[in-house]
């Protein structure tokens, strides 16, 4: 009897085992799959993009254009009646330029903007096969009837679930595990710029209420840009 209660636990357990090898294989099948179709597995990785569109919020729509050089590197203009109010970094060196107050504001920079934002409009999978973000396949749902894989994805201390159509491979949607704040951002309008399949439009949800979306008209990858423009600018 002894023996078969040790066969049983042992059966158990590598029927334990072999669900881990299951899961942990699907995740890569589903990731790679990921950036297969984006053309984000390539070995010509994007460095830099300039991108032109739309931020809409509260109601009000303002055009945009984003410069960014990966990882420091980014600077955004939103123009209001003509007038470019403009967040820059460099990695070392935040600014903010108001000219309807005539305000310039220049803090100590945060590293890595560009990067965060690359990682938040792709959704930074390539990071996963790096080794820097683990995760896990928590199963399959739907998103407005669309049949999804769901991710659970680590990075640090900072948790999000994602999911990826299971026809298109296509991430979907995306949602911050934060105790303060439910937000969401789904994906949507992919098109292809040199070779990359990238979203053109993003609508970022908080406690399931609309509070943000991006559009881009143009997008532009591996464009030489001048770091001149994220210098911080002479006020006078």
């Amino acid at each position: 009897m002894t023996n078969l209660k040790q066969n049983i636990t042992l059966f158990a357990l590598l029927l334990l085992f072999n669900q881990h090898i299951v899961a942990q294989l699907t995740i890569d099948k589903i990731i790679d799959k990921n950036l297969e179709v984006t053309g984000l597995n390539k070995e010509t990785k994007i460095n830099s993009f300039m991108i032109g569109g739309s931020l809409i919020q509260n109601q009000f729509t303002l055009p945009i254009e984003m410069l960014g050089i990966l990882p420091n590197f980014q600077r955004m203009n939103m123009i209001f009646n003509g007038i470019a109010f403009i967040k820059s970094s460099d990695g070392r060196t935040d600014w903010e330029l108001n000219p309807m107050k005539d305000t310039l504001i220049v803090k100590k920079g945060k590293p890595g903007k560009a990067n965060d934002f690359y990682s938040r409009w792709t959704g930074g999978l390539t990071e996963y096969k790096e080794g820097k973000i683990s995760g896990e396949l928590l199963g399959t749902d739907t998103i407005e009837d669309v049949a999804v894989y769901k991710l659970k994805m680590k990075k640090n201390d900072k948790v999000r679930i994602y999911y990826i159509d299971k026809l298109s491979y296509l991430l979907l949607r995306v949602d911050d595990e934060d105790p303060d704040v439910q937000k969401s951002t789904y994906y949507s309008d992919y098109k292809n710029v040199n070779g990359f399949l990238l979203a053109h439009k993003l609508n970022g949800f908080e406690f399931g209420k609309l509070v943000m979306t991006m559009v881009f008209n143009t997008v532009k990858v591996n464009t030489p840009i001048d770091k001149s423009l994220f210098n911080v600018p002479n006020k006078e």
